[in-house]
């Protein structure tokens, strides 16, 4: 599980953030619920959901044997276009380039794996 965690932050670089927009607009759109619907990490399968909260923690949701399984993955910061998350023990952390964060859509990069993952908002129930 902590590989997974750990690959969620290491993602591959695929563009540049619209630098018209005010710095704390990534720290207000990245709150919600996310789903991968691609990943070239092999450790993070398509389907898996990441929910970033106002406080600053984040939770991992994946499926384990057909069933939803959610986990603290820790904590999250974001600084103009990088997130840095934190794991669970406050001792790792990774950081990823935010390419794109809008309402919709989110993608993410980490320049050194060459890893991208692509995700879109969940709609609240």
């Amino acid at each position: 599980m902590r590989a997974v965690v750990i690959t969620l932050v290491a993602v591959g670089l695929l563009g540049t953030v619209n630098t018209g927009r005010a710095a704390d607009d990534n720290k207000v759109l990245i709150v919600g619920t996310w789903e991968i619907v691609y990943s070239d990490a092999k450790d993070v399968p398509v389907g898996t959901k990441l929910e970033f909260t106002k406080d600053g923690k984040m939770k991992l949701t994946v499926k384990v044997d057909g069933k939803e399984v959610t986990v603290d993955a820790g904590g999250y910061k974001v600084d103009k276009d990088v997130l840095t998350l934190t794991g669970p023990e406050g001792n790792k952390n990774d950081k990823g380039r935010i390419c794109l964060l809008n309402k919709t859509t989110f993608i993410i990069n980490d320049e050194i794996e060459d890893k991208v993952m692509v995700t879109k908002r969940v709609k609240g129930k």
